[in-house]
């Protein structure tokens, strides 16, 4: 028997995945999490996402969580970074380690300068 708090656990659960499939380069993961070919819950860009969310008002990280998330991207074909998407009640959080953050911001201040010089 279902609860009503359980469904709407569920809810909550599927809107994110959904909302990861809809970014820019993003697509939600079939079946994410039943089968070990589609680990996680969504692709964006060339981040493996774990999508969770809460109603708690926090939600902690532990490094033996994220390490899995980590070997789980490097070993997904090309190759990649891992990201969760954390939500907290109505607050979003994208969750990404640092020197990754270092290259997107890299590049794009790369792209930026580019497009300046284009002008």
């Amino acid at each position: 028997m279902e609860t009503p708090w359980s469904r709407a656990r569920r809810l909550r659960s599927a809107e994110q995945e959904q909302r990861l499939g809809q970014m820019p380069e993003g697509r939600q993961q079939v079946n994410s999490g039943r089968f070990w070919r589609w680990k996680r819950d969504g692709v964006v860009w060339n981040f493996l996402v774990e999508a969770r969310t809460t109603e708690h008002g926090s939600y902690s990280v532990n490094e033996k969580e994220f390490q899995s998330i980590r070997r789980e991207a490097i070993t997904t074909p090309p190759g990649l970074k891992p990201a969760m998407q954390i939500d907290i009640g109505e607050t979003s959080l994208w969750l990404m380690e640092l020197r990754d953050w270092e290259q997107v911001y890299t590049r794009l201040a790369e792209l930026e300068g580019r497009l300046g010089d284009d002008a």
